[in-house]
């Protein structure tokens, strides 16, 4: 894990410590919620643009949505009929 230096005015130091007593949580804790809560999105964005692009370098290590449903056992209907032209059918016989 890295470490990140933060600096603030005293008052909000206070503030702060205080909150993180208040709620029996350390105040790296209270920052860093208040990070991804904040940011929740723009982070999100960057994690997925990582993973793309890592990807793009190494694709070995992937499968495609095909092969992880067989592995689940997971029956994919097929696109061509419709529930509803199944349901037809199954009246007409």
């Amino acid at each position: 894990m890295k470490r990140l230096l933060v600096s603030m005015d005293e008052e909000r130091y206070e503030d702060l410590r205080r909150l993180a007593f208040d709620k029996k949580a350390s105040m790296a804790d209270l920052v860093r919620h208040a990070i991804e809560k904040v940011f929740e999105d723009q982070l999100d964005a960057i994690r997925i643009k990582r993973g793309l692009e890592e990807h793009a370098k190494d694709p070995s290590g992937t499968i495609s949505i095909e092969e992880l449903m067989e592995q689940m056992g997971i029956e994919v209907r097929s696109r061509g009929r419709s529930k509803r032209s199944a349901r037809s059918e199954k009246v007409a016989s």
